[in-house]
């Protein structure tokens, strides 16, 4: 019964498949504009130095011991007003933040070769003064965060030569309190602030070049640190980036592995300050540089890598998995070191600035990717999938939402997720009701099918918003009521002959109609919330759900004995089976069928085939 049952159900939604598809926008970027710098360029920050409100840039230039700041004239073009101004030996990374709290963006760098970190205040007009020196043996990264909470930027900065990493909390003037030493894996090159355990607590991920291993260092508020805990990388770590690259409200940790077939390892966070295993995506040999970003602006997080062997930036475009497409590669300059990503021709994509340190140049990268078009719901898009009656929706009711950029141009059918829940993404198209996302039946780019989340029972009405590759749709208020009743037809139009099965399983028609007094199977949704209480994208098992208000029929205006009536077993939660007895005195041929649920009724104008 329950395959004829299924080949019913699935008839009127419509055929689904059930394979995963991993798709995206293609990034694309087109060379933009080249700038020269001083020697041996290898890190970069972005911030409005000038009060110009742009986005300038500061390089930090490790051959010549000092730093530059580029102004932005807009459109990824950029002049030096101003020379550049002394730091340590080797400055290797350099961070922006207002160290002491005048409200005007300040620079502090990590100097390699001279054991030191510089403080250069800002003056606002795009000048610093005279550098304040910190002791800081062979500072190979550093990052600011507030780390004990108290509303000012402290410092966490890495040493090679002594496999640590040093908290400096600062004070709100510029300088800072002794360091405290925090020990992590060998040959530490780069740190990255996160949140590995979800307490709302800055921590740390340490790349070890040497140990081949990433430490996660958890905090404890006050700018002190749990033990390090080490988890395998690929091999010869180097630079780390952060970010939820499978969508499950977890940090997840990407490093890029300096060899000479260049690899990237993706290691999923547990949420627990753990990480799973390392995944490894190919990239271009030798990368010395890794930044995430949603370069296509599909809501996932994409990658960047610098290709020093090949003088290249790899993408690689995020799917909201655990998987990234393989590396599209972008042509720079000679020794590319260091990404930052910024919109500096301000069309609203993220473009690339890339350091290339062996040319003595800046590569400025537009984005050219074509930017997703909105979703749009059109008026009274919103209807059961059973009636096509727009109005008040119910929970768990089988809906088809109307409207265009909704989805791909092909229809998707659903997708199970490892837990056998039909999901709530599917070809890059959600739908969230208040923020909720519903299981999804099928998408295309002018309707989807979804299923209203039980999480909407007690409430008047819903927000309703569709997004597709990461952009939403306006929202859509909806009525929400107890129950919506509708009856599937065996035309899929809301009208005409029900989806019934009569007694010997066949399909209820005009050429095999019911006998009188014979008992006939209808197929609808909208009945509400149900005991046991309903399971978003649950495929019903031997636990068949009730709904919580009372059920009746009515054939040719007479009151049919209502058998059963509940889930539908082996179709998604929200279908209802109800089994019905012909009642007496009723017409033969075409007879109206009524399904009444607490106090709403299915749509007129189905039938059922009477001998």
């Amino acid at each position: 019964m329950l395959d004829t049952l299924q080949r019913c159900i699935l008839c009127t939604l419509g055929s689904l498949a059930v394979s995963a598809i991993l798709s995206a926008q293609t990034p694309l970027f087109i060379f933009q504009n080249e700038v020269s710098t001083g020697l041996n360029p290898g890190s970069l920050a972005i911030g409005d130095f000038t009060g110009h409100r742009r986005r300038d840039v500061v390089v930090a230039q490790r051959g010549s011991g000092s730093v530059a700041m580029l102004q932005s004239e807009g459109q990824g073009f950029f002049i030096q007003p101003f020379p550049s101004q002394d730091t340590g030996i080797n400055p290797r990374v350099v961070v922006t933040g207002d160290f002491n709290r005048d409200g005007i963006l300040d620079i502090v760098v990590a100097n390699f070769g001279s054991g030191t970190v510089s403080v250069l205040l800002g003056n606002g007009n795009g000048t610093f003064r005279p550098q304040l020196t910190l002791d800081a043996p062979a500072p190979s990264f550093l990052v600011a965060a507030d780390f004990n909470d108290d509303g000012l930027l402290d410092l966490a900065v890495s040493h090679q030569a002594s496999n640590t990493v040093s908290i400096l909390l600062g004070t709100g003037d510029a300088t800072f309190r002794p360091a405290l030493d925090f020990s992590v894996g060998v040959n530490p090159v780069s740190i990255a602030v996160g949140d590995f355990n979800g307490d709302g607590i800055p921590d740390l991920a340490v790349a070890n070049s040497i140990s081949n291993n990433v430490s996660i260092l958890l905090g404890n508020g006050n700018g002190t640190f749990q033990k390090a805990r080490s988890f395998t990388a690929g091999p010869t770590p180097a630079f780390i980036a952060l970010g939820d690259f499978n969508h499950d409200g977890k940090t997840d940790v990407a490093v890029v592995n300096n060899i000479n077939e260049g690899t990237v390892s993706v290691l999923i966070g547990n949420g627990d300050g753990s990480l799973q295993a390392p995944l490894s995506f190919p990239v271009g040999p030798n990368p010395g540089f890794i930044v995430a970003a949603d370069l296509n602006l599909d809501g996932n997080l994409d990658l960047a890598v610098a290709n020093t062997g090949a003088d290249t930036v790899s993408v690689l475009t995020g799917t909201g998995t655990r998987v990234f497409l393989p590396h599209l590669d972008f042509k720079v300059r000679t020794g590319p070191a260091w990404i930052s990503v910024t919109d500096f021709n301000a069309d609203g994509k993220p473009d690339l600035v890339v350091a290339n340190s062996l040319s003595d140049t800046l590569t400025m990268l537009a984005n050219i990717t074509p930017i997703p078009n909105q979703p749009n719901i059109t008026e009274h898009a919103v209807v059961s999938a059973a009636s096509f009656r727009d109005g008040a929706i119910a929970p768990g009711e089988v809906v088809t939402i109307f409207g265009s950029n909704l989805g791909p141009n092909r229809l998707t059918g659903y997708q199970l997720t490892a837990s056998h829940l039909v999901s709530t993404t599917l070809a890059q198209t959600r739908v969230l009701f208040d923020g909720i996302p519903a299981p999804l039946l099928y998408v295309r780019n002018d309707q989807v099918g979804a299923i209203v989340p039980y999480e909407s029972a007690g409430h008047t009405e819903a927000q309703i918003v569709v997004e597709h590759n990461g952009v939403p749709s306006g929202t859509l208020t909806i009525p929400v009521a107890e129950s919506a009743p509708g009856l599937f037809t065996a035309t899929a139009s809301g009208k005409g002959q029900a989806a019934a099965l009569n007694d010997d399983l066949s399909r209820n028609s005009a050429t095999n109609p019911a006998a009188l007094g014979s008992i006939v199977v209808l197929y609808g949704t909208g009945a509400g919330q149900t005991s046991p209480r309903g399971v978003d994208g649950e495929i019903t098992g031997k636990i068949l759900e009730k709904p919580l208000l009372p059920v009746s029929v009515t054939i040719d205006g007479k009151a049919a004995k209502v058998l059963y009536a509940g889930a539908a077993g082996g179709t998604v939660a929200g279908v209802i089976q109800v089994n019905v007895q012909l009642p007496d005195g009723i017409h033969s041929g075409a007879v109206p069928v009524v399904l009444r649920i607490g106090v709403a009724t299915s749509q007129p104008g189905v039938t059922l085939a009477v001998q």
